[in-house]
């Protein structure tokens, strides 16, 4: 294994892949420090580094291996909770999302790929069992379901996905939401998540109906009484209740590209339907809180 100073000096040059030495070697060594407990090693230096090799084309040569090594990666010891394999997983969908918007912008893996690569994605999705935010101050952040809206948001843009498999992503978000017992997500999960929904709803193939659909589970755990001492399952409401007024307010507001998208057209889209959405979001918001006038009233 290289020294951390050898990844420093890449940092400190731009990025800049290194003269003398081959890349595939050193992306693979960027991938298993992916997997290390160490916070600067796994993220201040391997996913840096990574991402900006990924981006900029670094990669393009071998990114269908790459990101089918990736897709192994979020399935090593998935079921674990509470250990440090849950950074290795995490960090390989968030990576992933960055090999499928490297195929957004320059089109070097393809439908066949991005369809394999995107099963693998919703399988570890809806399985991961670590939801941890922070872990500890040491270790940083494993952020697993921060990571994957990440990658759902770049899924969301492709070209290789149909209408009917951005419904099955919308739904997929609510699922993970309804199964995040006993785990608070606080540590901005809940805006990523509504950006990854907002990504999706500015494809312009998904109605104010699908939208309805899928958070019709929803408006059950809003009437919930719980408390968080003495059932997980309270978590869950704040979780759901997080993400519904985030997506409300993104909604309202509108959202703009990340300066990492080297397409800005996507959230330039007008979403159909927008103003019944947000009657959707408003009325499942009113199974949450008493406190809300009666719009009838």
């Amino acid at each position: 294994m290289l020294d951390v100073s050898f990844w420093e000096k890449i940092k400190a040059d731009d990025m800049r892949p290194p003269a003398g030495y081959q890349i595939d070697a050193l992306i693979e060594e960027l991938e298993h420090m992916l997997r290390s407990p160490d916070e600067k090693l796994r993220d201040k230096l391997a996913f840096e580094i990574f991402s900006d090799w990924v981006l900029n084309g670094y990669c393009d040569h071998d990114l269908i291996e790459i990101g089918d090594r990736l897709c192994a990666s979020m399935f090593r010891g998935l079921g674990d909770r509470g250990n440090d394999t849950v950074f290795g997983r995490s960090f390989s969908a968030l990576m992933l999302g960055l090999a499928i918007e490297r195929d957004n912008t320059a089109g070097v893996a393809g439908g066949e790929t991005i369809q394999r690569w995107l099963g693998a994605l919703m399988m570890w999705w809806e399985l991961e069992a670590d939801l941890r935010g922070i872990v500890n101050r040491e270790h940083g952040v494993a952020h697993a379901v921060a990571h994957g809206a990440d990658a759902i948001m770049a899924v969301a843009r492709s070209r290789h996905v149909t209408r009917d498999q951005a419904k099955v992503l919308l739904g997929s978000i609510v699922v993970r939401l309804r199964t995040s017992d006993g785990v608070a997500l606080v540590l901005g999960e809940d805006d990523r998540l509504a950006y990854a929904t907002m990504a999706l709803l500015h494809r312009g193939d998904l109605s104010a109906q699908d939208l309805a659909e899928a958070v019709s589970p929803l408006a059950h755990i809003g009437r919930s009484e719980q408390r968080f001492d003495l059932d997980p399952g309270a978590y869950t409401r704040l979780n759901t209740l997080s993400w519904l007024r985030a997506l409300y307010l993104q909604l309202r507001l509108g959202v703009q590209p990340m300066p990492w998208h080297a397409d800005s057209s996507h959230f330039v889209r007008p979403i159909p339907q927008r103003d019944q959405m947000v009657a959707v979001l408003e009325a499942t918001l009113r199974y949450y809180s008493e406190w809300f006038a009666d719009p009838a009233a």
